[in-house]
Protein backbone atom coordinates (compact mmCIF):
# COMPACT_ATOMS: atom_id res chain seq x y z
CA UNK A 1 0.00 0.00 0.00
CA UNK A 2 1.53 3.38 -0.98
CA UNK A 3 2.16 6.21 1.46
CA UNK A 4 1.25 9.71 0.32
CA UNK A 5 2.72 13.17 0.76
CA UNK A 6 2.43 16.85 -0.09
CA UNK A 7 4.48 18.88 -2.56
CA UNK A 8 4.12 22.65 -2.24
CA UNK A 9 5.46 25.37 -4.52
CA UNK A 10 5.34 28.73 -2.68
CA UNK A 11 6.10 30.62 -5.91
CA UNK A 12 2.77 29.46 -7.30
CA UNK A 13 0.65 30.16 -4.19
CA UNK A 14 -1.56 33.25 -4.58
CA UNK A 15 -2.99 33.05 -1.05
CA UNK A 16 -6.51 32.46 -2.36
CA UNK A 17 -7.17 29.96 0.45
CA UNK A 18 -9.22 27.72 -1.83
CA UNK A 19 -7.42 24.78 -0.18
CA UNK A 20 -8.65 25.91 3.26
CA UNK A 21 -12.21 26.36 2.02
CA UNK A 22 -12.34 23.01 0.22
CA UNK A 23 -11.03 21.25 3.31
CA UNK A 24 -13.56 22.87 5.63
CA UNK A 25 -16.43 22.18 3.27
CA UNK A 26 -15.55 18.57 2.44
CA UNK A 27 -14.86 17.62 6.05
CA UNK A 28 -17.71 19.62 7.58
CA UNK A 29 -15.35 21.48 9.91
CA UNK A 30 -17.35 23.80 12.16
CA UNK A 31 -16.42 27.38 11.28
CA UNK A 32 -17.26 28.67 14.76
CA UNK A 33 -14.62 26.70 16.74
CA UNK A 34 -11.43 28.07 15.12
CA UNK A 35 -10.23 24.65 13.95
CA UNK A 36 -8.56 24.51 10.54
CA UNK A 37 -7.26 21.24 9.16
CA UNK A 38 -5.46 23.16 6.38
CA UNK A 39 -4.32 26.75 6.67
CA UNK A 40 -2.36 29.19 4.58
CA UNK A 41 0.27 30.92 6.67
CA UNK A 42 2.22 33.95 5.47
CA UNK A 43 5.82 33.83 6.70
CA UNK A 44 7.93 36.99 6.81
CA UNK A 45 11.71 37.05 6.74
CA UNK A 46 14.54 39.33 5.74
CA UNK A 47 15.14 42.93 6.74
CA UNK A 48 14.42 46.32 5.32
CA UNK A 49 14.99 47.22 2.53
CA UNK A 50 14.50 43.66 1.25
CA UNK A 51 11.81 42.00 3.33
CA UNK A 52 10.47 38.71 2.00
CA UNK A 53 7.07 37.12 2.47
CA UNK A 54 6.11 33.64 1.40
CA UNK A 55 2.78 31.84 1.70
CA UNK A 56 2.81 28.26 2.95
CA UNK A 57 -0.19 25.93 2.78
CA UNK A 58 0.05 23.66 5.81
CA UNK A 59 -1.90 20.76 7.27
CA UNK A 60 -0.89 17.58 9.01
CA UNK A 61 2.23 16.27 7.30
CA UNK A 62 1.56 12.66 8.30
CA UNK A 63 5.18 12.44 9.44
CA UNK A 64 7.18 9.25 9.17
CA UNK A 65 8.16 9.77 12.82
CA UNK A 66 4.86 11.26 14.00
CA UNK A 67 5.56 12.75 17.42
CA UNK A 68 1.83 13.27 17.98
CA UNK A 69 1.25 9.51 17.76
CA UNK A 70 4.05 8.83 20.23
CA UNK A 71 2.76 11.46 22.68
CA UNK A 72 -0.88 10.33 22.78
CA UNK A 73 -1.48 8.54 26.11
CA UNK A 74 -4.70 6.83 24.96
CA UNK A 75 -3.52 5.81 21.47
CA UNK A 76 -6.32 7.91 19.99
CA UNK A 77 -3.75 9.27 17.54
CA UNK A 78 -2.64 6.43 15.28
CA UNK A 79 -1.29 5.65 11.80
CA UNK A 80 -3.13 3.67 9.14
CA UNK A 81 -1.30 1.15 6.97
CA UNK A 82 -1.05 3.79 4.21
CA UNK A 83 0.71 6.22 6.59
CA UNK A 84 -2.24 8.55 7.16
CA UNK A 85 -2.30 9.71 10.79
CA UNK A 86 -5.83 9.88 12.20
CA UNK A 87 -7.57 10.63 15.50
CA UNK A 88 -10.01 8.17 17.05
CA UNK A 89 -12.55 10.62 18.48
CA UNK A 90 -13.96 8.08 20.94
CA UNK A 91 -10.53 7.46 22.50
CA UNK A 92 -9.41 11.12 22.54
CA UNK A 93 -9.49 12.71 26.00
CA UNK A 94 -8.55 16.21 24.78
CA UNK A 95 -5.30 16.37 26.76
CA UNK A 96 -3.55 18.11 23.85
CA UNK A 97 -0.24 16.27 24.29
CA UNK A 98 -0.34 15.57 20.55
CA UNK A 99 -0.58 19.31 19.88
CA UNK A 100 2.32 20.07 22.19
CA UNK A 101 4.59 17.62 20.40
CA UNK A 102 3.57 18.39 16.80
CA UNK A 103 6.05 20.92 15.35
CA UNK A 104 3.50 22.02 12.72
CA UNK A 105 0.44 22.83 14.84
CA UNK A 106 -1.73 20.26 13.08
CA UNK A 107 -3.68 18.79 16.03
CA UNK A 108 -6.15 21.35 17.36
CA UNK A 109 -8.64 21.19 20.20
CA UNK A 110 -12.28 21.64 19.27
CA UNK A 111 -13.54 23.64 22.26
CA UNK A 112 -17.11 22.47 21.67
CA UNK A 113 -16.40 18.73 21.67
CA UNK A 114 -13.28 18.77 23.87
CA UNK A 115 -11.59 16.49 21.33
CA UNK A 116 -8.56 16.91 19.09
CA UNK A 117 -9.09 17.27 15.34
CA UNK A 118 -6.66 17.49 12.44
CA UNK A 119 -6.18 16.81 8.75
CA UNK A 120 -6.66 13.17 7.82
CA UNK A 121 -5.86 13.65 4.12
CA UNK A 122 -9.59 13.25 3.36
CA UNK A 123 -9.15 9.54 4.01
CA UNK A 124 -12.67 8.86 2.73
CA UNK A 125 -11.63 10.31 -0.63
CA UNK A 126 -8.28 8.49 -0.61
CA UNK A 127 -10.10 5.22 0.07
CA UNK A 128 -12.17 5.90 -3.07
CA UNK A 129 -9.03 6.56 -5.15
CA UNK A 130 -9.49 10.36 -5.10
CA UNK A 131 -7.15 13.13 -4.00
CA UNK A 132 -7.76 15.17 -0.83
CA UNK A 133 -10.19 18.05 -1.44
CA UNK A 134 -7.52 20.72 -0.87
CA UNK A 135 -5.27 19.38 -3.64
CA UNK A 136 -8.09 19.29 -6.21
CA UNK A 137 -9.01 22.98 -6.03
CA UNK A 138 -5.65 24.79 -6.09
CA UNK A 139 -5.98 27.02 -9.17
CA UNK A 140 -2.22 27.39 -9.63
CA UNK A 141 -1.27 23.81 -8.70
CA UNK A 142 0.89 25.15 -5.87
CA UNK A 143 -0.34 22.32 -3.65
CA UNK A 144 0.02 18.81 -4.96
CA UNK A 145 -0.53 15.39 -3.44
CA UNK A 146 1.03 12.18 -4.69
CA UNK A 147 2.45 8.83 -3.63
CA UNK A 148 5.40 9.51 -1.32
CA UNK A 149 7.82 7.46 -3.43
CA UNK A 150 7.26 10.01 -6.23
CA UNK A 151 7.51 13.03 -3.91
CA UNK A 152 10.11 12.31 -1.23
CA UNK A 153 13.13 13.38 -3.31
CA UNK A 154 11.59 16.54 -4.75
CA UNK A 155 12.23 19.97 -3.31
CA UNK A 156 13.47 20.80 0.14
CA UNK A 157 12.71 19.41 3.57
CA UNK A 158 12.91 22.94 5.00
CA UNK A 159 9.43 24.35 5.49
CA UNK A 160 9.40 28.18 5.70
CA UNK A 161 8.36 29.38 9.15
CA UNK A 162 9.01 26.06 10.89
CA UNK A 163 12.04 24.55 12.55
CA UNK A 164 14.18 21.71 11.23
CA UNK A 165 12.17 18.72 10.09
CA UNK A 166 14.75 16.04 10.84
CA UNK A 167 13.05 14.84 14.04
CA UNK A 168 9.57 14.21 12.63
CA UNK A 169 10.38 13.49 8.96
CA UNK A 170 7.29 15.14 7.48
CA UNK A 171 5.78 13.93 4.23
CA UNK A 172 5.92 17.47 2.88
CA UNK A 173 8.38 18.95 0.41
CA UNK A 174 8.81 22.53 -0.73
CA UNK A 175 9.66 23.18 -4.39
CA UNK A 176 12.82 25.27 -4.53
CA UNK A 177 13.47 25.38 -8.27
CA UNK A 178 12.64 28.38 -10.39
CA UNK A 179 9.55 28.91 -12.47
CA UNK A 180 8.90 26.24 -14.96
CA UNK A 181 6.61 23.49 -15.91
CA UNK A 182 5.33 21.32 -13.11
CA UNK A 183 6.81 17.88 -12.96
Amino acid sequence: MPFYGWLFDPKRCIECRACESACKQWNGVDTSVNVRYRRVKVVESGKYPQPVTVAVSMACNHCENALCVKACPTHAMWRRDDGIVVVNQEACIGCQLCARFCPYGAPQLNATTGKTEKCHMCLDRVDEGLQPACATVCPTEALRWAPWDETRDQGSTVIPGYGPSSTSSPRYRVVTTGWGRKS
